[in-house]
């Protein structure tokens, strides 16, 4: 980082400590009337909330009902970095009251295979925080792999604070070599897989009964590596947070490699979407999931 870089950082950093040193309560309501404000000024991401929630709930909210839903939503998107801010300054031990685990018994028994495991998770609750939760249930040898902030100050701040529990990341960019190296060792890597593909590196899956394009790396990576691949979300359940491991997903092999990414890699959306209607008011339907459309000769 350049000097600039570096003063953004400290003042960005001394600000959200400041912050994290706040009741929560009002951190709460800080966030609640953000998301509302974000909602009522931000009419593109309003209008792909509202029409992703009618297309994954035909007919269950009239227009009344899906704004309100949709409220909710973005108070529960808005809440993340506040949450995120006031769990920054506290130690591993004071957070553990927090978390809730659950199926953990599914996790040990993919981890025994001795193949390496990828927790399959998406934009379902505070997603932010299962780097604080993961320490209490004892993970180690835990990655994560994460997209790049173009703001060095930013990137540079939440690298720190999803590192300080022990879990390394990784970016996105040259990640695939990395990623077999640390599964042929046993290592544990999360991934989040519920963002809109393009068709040059995404297959065609249902998603909520419809055409979603889904990225086949996942897939790829199984196929080779062999490693276990377990489902794990997390929700806020009022000022606690239950973490709940699903069972593995097994892996498909027909000897097509095509078919088999096909395969594989629509059991893990419906892995996906199985979670998210767990709780559908803490996803994340803010992002256009159904962007790219299937490919079409007509």
């Amino acid at each position: 980082m350049t000097v600039t870089d570096k003063i953004i950082y400290q003042v960005i950093k001394q600000v959200l400590t400041f912050m994290g040193m706040m009741p929560r309560k009002g951190l709460n309501l800080f966030s609640d009337i953000s998301g509302l404000v974000w909602y009522r000024l931000d009419k593109r991401h309003r209008t792909v909330a509202l029409e992703n929630i009618q297309t994954a709930f035909p007919e269950k909210f009239s227009s009344f009902q899906a704004e309100k839903f949709a409220k909710t939503v973005f108070k529960n998107i808005a809440s993340i970095p506040f949450e995120t801010i006031w769990f920054y300054g506290k130690s591993r031990q004071a957070l553990v009251p927090y978390f809730t685990i659950k199926g953990l018994h599914h996790l040990e028994k993919a981890r025994q295979k001795g193949r390496g495991v990828l927790l399959l998770t998406c934009h379902l609750g505070n997603f932010e925080l299962f780097v604080a939760a993961s320490p209490t249930v004892g993970l180690r040898n835990i990655y994560g792999i994460y997209r790049k902030f173009d703001f060095l100050p930013l990137e540079h701040l939440m690298r720190e604070m999803r590192q300080r529990f022990g879990m390394v990341m990784i970016p996105t960019g040259g990640a695939t070599g990395k990623i077999d190296t640390i599964l042929e060792d046993g290592g544990i890597v999360g991934t989040l897989f519920d963002q809109n593909a393009g068709w040059y590196n995404g297959v065609v899956t249902d998603f909520f009964g419809r055409p979603a394009c889904s990225k086949n790396g996942l897939a790829k990576i199984v196929l080779r590596s062999k490693a276990a691949v377990v489902p794990v979300f997390m929700v806020k359940k009022e000022d606690t947070y239950v973490v709940q491991f699903l069972p593995e997903i097994p892996l498909q092999m027909t000897g097509c490699q095509i078919k088999d990414i096909e395969i594989n890699t629509q059991n893990y959306v419906t892995a996906v979407e199985l979670m998210v209607r767990q709780c559908p008011e803490q996803y994340f339907w803010v992002h256009n999931r159904w962007k790219t459309k299937p490919f079409s000769r007509i």
